[in-house]
């Protein structure tokens, strides 16, 4: 972020990060729903906390969890690599409901024939289909079969 915003003249004043439950299932197993629910609710008052901060224009660095800058960069150097749709399969499973391809922030799924498919190269690898999908029919790269589905109770589609 701080080397797109200086590439346009601008600079980050401040930087913040909240532990939440990681839904990125190719690594991380998010089948537990009752430690979800300990972590999204854990999650609550450090938002809350962060919105404070920005209200209040705060400069700094207000990362509690230290070794999220560290880990963060290295995920960043393979997270481009990873992005390709490719890598995205589909069960037998699959009732053609179509809320992945509504709800893709990149607009890479359509519904042919029934079935979602991805019609471009590279997605913003959210795995929001994955997640919302009623039937977990949607994997990603043979890693996530078993490993749990998770959206936050707080949001809405």
């Amino acid at each position: 972020m701080s080397k797109l915003l200086a590439a346009k003249g601008l600079s980050l004043q401040g930087r913040f990060a909240v532990r939440m439950v990681d839904t990125w299932t190719p690594m991380f197993d998010c089948s537990d729903a009752e430690k979800n629910r300990r972590d999204t609710e854990a999650a609550e008052p450090e938002i809350d906390t962060v919105i404070g901060q920005i209200k209040a224009k705060a400069v700094g660095e207000f990362n509690r969890h230290k070794g999220f800058s560290l880990i963060s960069s290295m995920v960043q150097k393979e997270y481009e690599g990873k992005r390709a749709t490719k890598y995205f399969s589909v069960q037998e499973s699959c009732v053609g409901c179509g809320l992945c391809a509504k709800q893709c922030p990149m607009e890479a799924i359509t519904m042919q024939n029934g079935k979602p498919t991805w019609t471009k190269e590279k997605c913003a690898l959210c795995l929001g289909c994955l997640h919302r999908c009623p039937k977990f029919a949607i994997q990603y790269a043979g890693k996530t079969e078993g490993r749990g589905q998770f959206v936050n109770p707080n949001t809405t589609l």
